[in-house]
Parts: structure tokens; C-alpha cells; sequence
């Protein structure tokens, strides 16, 4: 048996807490947390969309 290395460690105990956290969600809630976190990120960081920016209208 070989060893796991330590970041496919941190990876998969991530994916877990995501997993008990959205595991008794519907698609629609799920998405919704999706969305709220990534307008997070973007308020933290200063990107703007181009989607948003044109109402969800994709070019």
C-alpha cells in the first residue's frame, strides 16, 4: 500500500465537510450556495463578471 500524499489528504477531508454540509440539499439550494460563495469571492477580490455585468446574457 503506498502513501497518500498530504495535500490529496487536505483535498479529500474538504470534500467531506462539503459533502455533510450540502448532502441534504436540493439542486436549487446547492446552486444557491454556490452562487452566494462565488459573489463572495468576488466582492473579496475585486473581479468582475461579464455575466453579471450584462444580466446573466452570455456572447
Amino acid at each position: 500500500m503506498f502513501k497518500v500524499p498530504k495535500v490529496m489528504r487536505e483535498i479529500h477531508k474538504i470534500q467531506e465537510k462539503i459533502y455533510k454540509e450540502e448532502k441534504g440539499l436540493t439542486s436549487e439550494q446547492r446552486l444557491r450556495r454556490v452562487k452566494e460563495a462565488a459573489q463572495k469571492l468576488m466582492r473579496e477580490t475585486g473581479i468582475k463578471s461579464r455575466a453579471h455585468a450584462t444580466n446573466g446574457a452570455h456572447r
